[in-house]
């Protein structure tokens, strides 16, 4: 996935490739979330911060600068660095 320099590049992006709710999201250092899903595809660049995101086939970090992308309904964990993370998130319904 392409890292995007700023929001404003990473919103207009997203809506061209026809995701609806762009967001910034704010994540707690040390942060577990365990596993869910949710109902739209997300498509995410880390701003600032790690998180260790884990799905059925394994688990990745990933670090400022650094993106992925997670189709709706898919099953995952989330674990957050010691400083947190903030968020770029894209959202398609």
């Amino acid at each position: 996935m392409k890292s995007h320099a700023n929001f404003n590049d990473f919103s207009t992006q997203a809506m061209d490739d026809g995701f609806d709710e762009i967001i910034k999201k704010e994540w707690a250092p040390n942060l577990v979330i365990e596993k869910h899903t949710h109902p739209f595809d997300a498509r995410v660049q880390v701003a600032t911060g790690q998180v260790k995101l884990t799905l059925a086939t394994g688990a990745q970090t990933f670090e400022a600068g650094q993106g992925f992308f997670i189709p709706r309904g898919t099953e995952h964990a989330e674990q957050y660095g010691p400083n947190g993370a903030t968020f770029w998130v894209a959202r398609k319904s």
